[in-house]
């Protein structure tokens, strides 16, 4: 007598359904994987021989699903979004109804690229999310248009993904010339990208720098940053600035310098993002700092506050004799020495 529960006989009905239903295509062969890594299956697509063009594939079954104005319900966990993060293949979460005999998608890189727009979600503390998809974007009817495209690497996000590798190997192999042509990539791909891409591409930069801080590899991976910065910084987002500029209750010094950089190349895309208002509850000096460029405009390292009586946050302004060598040794990140509460 089995001893199985009813949510692990549908597990196991959607599972052999999707399977069967994978390879009813032509195009398509399923692999199961008989070890439960969190990952269900493989599916390959066959483009004129089997090369190894595969999808790593977990599948979440339900009697009947969740549906909402015309979309069906994920509940992604929080095990899946850590494994996609790190794998090399595409990640799919499938969604397979038994009562209708249909199947949804959510690609895992892709979602996640997106969601670290604002923010990552795997710095917050939850264990699941949950996701709305259209219904009309079942697994049948993409296996010949997005599916494909995904298996085959023809998409932005399969560009991002790449260049984030390269930058990661480069770094770890300290190689300055080679880190510089892959940001010059960066750069040029900066229209395919597009503002997905180039976020998650200076995310990737910001997390190799602060694992190599104070070493000559993170000392090459700064020049990089900045060169990004100068660049392609016009499509950067709030969330981009904060995680670059912000270290737990404190600041960055070269992110401070980054954000310099910031202001003198994109100052009224930087202007639009208010960040003086945004970091005020989060760093006062760095609020104010950003209160000061958007106050003098002006590209100047050594920059002081053109009215003695400037104050932001409740921060003003004090200069020690020995600013100017202050800036010459710390960049744009001395001023913040130098703030403290008005009187």
């Amino acid at each position: 007598m089995s001893n199985r529960t009813a949510s692990q006989k549908i597990g196991a009905q959607g599972h052999k359904w999707f399977s069967a239903h994978i390879e009813e295509h032509q195009s398509w062969l399923s692999r199961d994987l008989n070890e439960d890594f969190g990952i269900d299956m493989e599916i390959e697509f066959d483009n004129d021989g089997f090369r190894g063009d595969l999808i790593k594939v977990q599948i979440k079954s339900q009697a009947s699903v969740e549906r909402k104005d015309g979309q069906v319900g994920f509940n992604i966990e929080r095990k899946y979004l850590e494994y996609a993060s790190s794998c090399r293949y595409p990640v799919i979460l499938v969604l397979v109804c038994l009562e209708t005999k249909k199947s949804w998608y959510i690609w895992l890189q892709e979602w996640l690229l997106t969601k670290r727009i604002e923010a990552d979600p795997l710095s917050l503390k939850k264990k699941s999310w949950t996701e709305w998809v259209s219904e009309s974007k079942t697994v049948s009817r993409e296996l010949s248009s997005d599916l494909k495209n995904i298996a085959l690497w023809k998409g932005n996000i399969q560009l991002v993904l790449s260049l984030q590798d390269a930058m990661r190997c480069a770094a770890a192999l300290g190689k300055k010339e080679l880190m510089s042509s892959i940001v010059t990539l960066i750069n040029e791909s900066a229209p395919f990208a597009g503002k997905v891409g180039i976020n998650a591409l200076i995310g990737q930069v910001i997390n190799l720098g602060n694992k190599a801080w104070g070493t000559l590899e993170g000392n090459l991976i700064t020049g990089q940053l900045f060169e990004l910065i100068k660049k392609s910084g016009n499509c950067i987002t709030f969330n981009t600035v904060e995680k670059m500029v912000i270290r737990e209750d404190t600041y960055s010094r070269t992110g401070i310098n980054a954000l310099a950089i910031f202001y003198d190349e994109h100052f009224d895309y930087a202007k639009s993002l208010n960040l003086s208002s945004a970091f005020k509850n989060i760093n006062s000096k760095v609020a104010y700092y950003c209160a000061l460029r958007e106050e003098q405009p002006e590209k100047d390292l050594f920059i002081t506050p053109n009215n003695d009586g400037f104050i932001y946050a409740g921060l003003k302004f004090f200069e020690p004799d020995n600013y100017f060598n202050m800036c010459v040794n710390r960049g744009a990140s001395a001023m913040l020495d130098c703030l403290f509460l008005a009187e």
